[in-house]
C-alpha cells in the first residue's frame, strides 16, 4: 500500500504557497516534496489540484513581491485579449529599468524602460497600450489588428486610439515597432469579435471596399429590424460573422433566421459567414465583389 500523506492545512489547499507558510502550520520538507505538490519556482508549492495559469502567476507573485508586471501574451490573456493560440509557451514578466528581469524556467523576462502598471484580478500587469506595444514583437500585423479592435471596441473598451498612438510614439525603436504602426492604420472602433475583423481584414486584403460597421437596418417606417455586423448600406448587403454560438444554441439560430428573413424581406442581401469561408478568402471575396457589381 502507498505511504499516508498528511492532509494539508485547509488555508494551503486552494493556490500557491511559499515553504516557509507551509513549515508555519506543520507542513515536513518530506511532505512538501509530496506528489501532489507541485514547484514551480523555488520556496513556493502549488496542490497539484488548483495547478493552472492563476495558480501559477500567483506562485510568482509570492516570490517576487514587487517591481514587476505581467505583460505580453501573459497579460493579453489576463485581459482577455484575443491572440493565437499556437503561440511559443511561456509566462512573460516585465520589470523596470535597470531591474533584473527573472531567469526561471518557464518564465521569459523583459526589461521595460517606462513604467506603468495595472492590476487585474489582483495581479500586476502592463497597461493594455503597453500589451499592445509588446504583442507586437510577437504577433502578425493582423492578428496585432485583432487585437488592437478588441482593446478600443466592444461594450467595455480598454483604450482608445489616441492612447495607443501615444504608446507607438513613446516606443519608437523597440523590436516590432513597424508592425504595430501597420496595424495600428487597420484597426477600427466598432468591431464586437475577432470573426468580424478577420472578416474586414480580409474583404480589404482582395482590394475591396471596406464595409462599414455594426450598421442599424431599419424598415421604411424607421422602426429598427436589425444590426449587421458589416454592411455595403448603398448596395444593401450585410454581411454576418457566425460564431460557434449561432451553430450549437438553438434559440440563437432560430432567432437568426427570423432577422434575416425581415432584413431580406426589405431588399437587403444578407452573406452569412463562418470560420471556414476565412480559410478561403478568395471565394468569399469573390462573391461580396459580385454581388457588389450586381446590385
Amino acid at each position: 500500500m502507498g505511504r499516508h500523506l498528511a492532509e494539508l492545512d485547509d488555508a494551503l489547499t486552494d493556490g500557491p504557497f511559499t515553504t516557509r507558510a507551509g513549515a508555519e502550520t506543520g507542513v515536513t520538507r518530506s511532505r512538501m516534496r509530496a506528489g501532489d505538490l507541485i514547484t514551480p519556482i523555488r520556496g513556493v508549492r502549488i496542490p497539484l489540484r488548483a495547478d493552472g495559469l492563476e495558480a501559477r502567476l500567483r506562485a510568482y507573485a509570492l516570490h517576487r513581491e514587487r517591481d514587476f508586471a505581467f505583460s505580453h501574451t501573459t497579460a493579453a490573456r489576463l485581459y482577455d485579449i484575443p491572440v493565437p493560440a499556437e503561440l511559443p509557451p511561456g509566462l512573460h514578466v516585465s520589470v523596470p529599468d535597470p531591474g533584473r528581469p527573472p531567469s526561471i524556467r518557464g518564465f521569459i523576462g523583459h526589461k521595460l524602460r517606462r513604467w506603468d502598471v495595472r492590476v487585474v484580478g489582483g495581479l500586476p500587469v502592463t497597461t493594455p497600450e503597453q500589451t499592445w506595444i509588446d504583442l507586437a514583437s510577437l504577433l502578425s500585423v493582423s492578428a496585432l489588428v485583432v487585437a488592437g479592435d478588441f482593446l478600443i471596441g466592444g461594450r467595455h473598451p480598454l483604450t482608445d486610439k489616441n492612447a495607443l498612438r501615444a504608446a507607438i510614439t513613446a516606443a519608437s525603436g523597440r523590436r516590432g515597432i513597424a508592425r504595430a504602426r501597420s496595424a495600428f492604420e487597420k484597426i477600427r472602433v466598432g468591431s464586437e469579435s475577432p470573426g468580424e475583423t478577420r472578416l474586414r481584414l480580409a474583404l480589404h486584403e482582395a482590394g475591396l471596399p471596406e464595409p462599414l460597421l455594426n450598421v442599424d437596418i431599419c424598415d421604411d417606417d424607421g422602426r429598427f429590424v436589425a444590426r449587421a455586423d458589416l454592411a455595403y448600406p448603398a448596395s444593401r448587403i450585410a454581411l454576418e460573422y457566425e460564431g460557434d454560438v449561432h451553430r450549437v444554441d438553438r434559440a440563437t439560430w432560430m432567432k437568426d433566421i427570423g432577422r434575416r428573413e425581415r432584413v431580406e424581406d426589405l431588399g437587403w442581401r444578407m452573406v452569412r459567414v463562418t470560420a471556414a469561408d476565412l480559410r478561403e478568402p478568395h471565394t468569399l471575396a469573390s462573391r461580396v465583389r459580385h454581388l457588389l457589381r450586381t446590385r
